[in-house]
């Protein structure tokens, strides 16, 4: 296939937040599936000092936890779509927190089973956001090393979407888990320790959200609409 990223470098400490923004198309997309290898990539990738390479996809799952758009459901109860994929003893308690951290838990406990209640296949009797924020409760009580959110909030009304980006960025400081987020509204990325633009495969402008937006570049016309 064509490259997709060019001469495209990167380094990333622990515990930081990383925002990807850069207009629609595949190119961030490539870049989160490289980390997670679900793309195979040409160039290095190290994690943790191992490089990626060496590692199995069941090595990357238990070190990376991704987010996407459209996450996936299990049918099954709620209770067991928050907790799928955890592989320790979690209690009610734990898992109320998470709903709470997602903001979820008033929705699920307004419903007769609460969280007994069924999710059909690929959870279609939710809406979009709810499926979100399922997946995002998921993350709350995994605690991952590395965090990948691809707009992972985009199907949330601005005032669930602020409180969740705080839960997320809590996660920082409380698990020193690495976070690199592609957004889907810009003023998520706000608190990023550092955001990289990227344009036509590589990185177009790096910086902090107050200094790209009055650098006046690229980032800051996809933030006044000049750009999609």
């Amino acid at each position: 296939g064509k490259r997709i990223l060019k001469d495209f470098k990167i380094d990333m400490r622990k515990g930081k937040y990383l925002g990807i923004a850069g207009q629609s198309g595949c190119i961030k997309s490539s870049l989160i599936k490289s980390i997670c290898k679900l793309e195979k990539a040409k160039g290095t990738i190290i994690i943790d000092n191992i490089n990626l390479d060496n590692l199995s996809r069941k090595d990357i799952s238990q070190l990376v936890a991704l987010v996407p758009q459209s996450p996936f459901l299990i049918a099954g109860t709620i209770y067991e779509n928050i907790t799928y994929g955890i592989d320790r003893e979690v209690t009610m308690e734990e898992v109320e927190e998470a709903a709470k951290r997602a903001y979820i838990f008033e929705y699920i406990n307004g419903l007769p089973e609460k969280f007994n209640s069924m999710i059909s296949e690929s959870g279609n009797n939710l809406s979009g956001g709810q499926r979100q924020r399922i997946a995002i409760a998921r993350i709350f009580l995994r605690k991952p090393k590395i965090l990948i959110l691809d707009e992972a909030t985009s199907a949330l009304d601005n005032t669930s979407e602020k409180h969740i980006q705080a839960e997320i960025e809590k996660m920082k400081t409380e698990n020193n888990t690495t976070i690199i987020a592609i957004a889907h509204r810009l003023t998520t990325l706000k608190n990023c320790d550092r955001i990289i633009v990227l344009n036509k495969g590589h990185i177009e402008e790096d910086g902090k959200f107050d200094e790209l937006i009055e650098k006046g570049g690229m980032f800051s016309d996809m933030y006044y609409g000049k750009l999609n």
